[in-house]
């Protein structure tokens, strides 16, 4: 079981399901996991955000420029930058470029995308 925990910035997002993605500096889980998203743990305010148990449905590397995004595996991402901030959050890629490097203090940023699908977005293959 995987669980990521959301600033308040992002929580009504996450909890809607617009946002089914996360970026993390570490590669948090593999395709299938079960996640739980929260906001606020280890805190008296902590909430999980779904109760139902999404699982991973991408995890791939990710290389944040001033120019772009690179991905390690562009399956179930969207290719525009500004579509891709959008699916994480931001209004476009130049917000997400400027919270990126005002969180870690650098124009580029590497780490991992850790994508979801919602109990009523899993279809059985085959």
């Amino acid at each position: 079981m995987v669980a990521f925990n959301f600033s308040p910035e992002f929580a009504d997002d996450v909890a809607s399901g617009k946002k089914r993605q996360t970026i993390r500096q570490t590669k948090r889980g593999k395709v299938g996991d079960p996640v739980q998203l929260f906001t606020g743990q280890r805190t008296k305010q902590c909430r999980r955000l779904r109760q139902d148990e999404p699982v991973l449905e991408a995890v791939s590397y990710i290389h944040i420029a001033p120019t772009g995004i690179s991905l390690g595996n562009i399956a179930n991402f969207p290719r525009d930058r500004d579509d891709f901030a959008k699916a994480d959050g931001f209004k476009d890629f130049a917000a997400m470029h400027a919270w990126f490097k005002a969180k870690y203090g650098q124009d580029h940023f590497y780490g991992y995308v850790h994508r979801w699908a919602l109990a009523n977005h899993l279809t059985n293959a085959g």
